[in-house]
């Protein structure tokens, strides 16, 4: 993974304007969904790169974004899901989100499902080896 990591990183993009008001030095964002809603993309030709990815090298992947001047933020209402990722030494914030995502240029969306879904239940309880991850690159 570690030759893919440098290609599945945004270079040179920003964030939006008010992720920069947070931090004006931040290289680009890391955004986390539960689901890849190809509504949120823009509405032309794109191809997407999208690498599977176990959680223990997601999290080591993040840190080192984190370094470089990444930011992170997430798109996930599911509170137990959010707990994993933070296990597993993902920093996202502890509270759900339940906006709506709108592609920015330079964003690579880390896409987190359950392993197995439970239709018509709510899972309250999850380890980080109970989730799949994808690294999501528009080219």
């Amino acid at each position: 993974m570690q030759n893919r990591n440098s290609q599945v990183a945004p270079q040179g993009a920003g964030a939006s304007a008010g992720a920069r008001q947070q931090n004006p030095a931040a290289r680009g964002r890391i955004v986390f969904l539960n689901a890849l809603p190809l509504n949120a993309l823009p509405r032309s030709h794109l191809r997407l790169d999208v690498l599977p990815v176990s959680i223990g090298d997601l999290a080591a992947w993040v840190q080192r974004r984190l370094q470089e001047g990444y930011e992170i933020v997430h798109y996930i209402r599911h509170g137990a899901t959010i707990a994993a990722l933070r296990a597993a030494g993902i920093p996202l914030s502890d509270q759900p989100n339940s906006g709506l995502y709108t592609y920015q240029p330079g964003d690579t969306i880390v896409v987190t499902t359950l392993r197995a879904p439970q239709r018509g239940q709510e899972v309250t309880q999850l380890s980080p080896q109970d989730l799949e991850t994808w690294i999501v690159t528009v080219l």
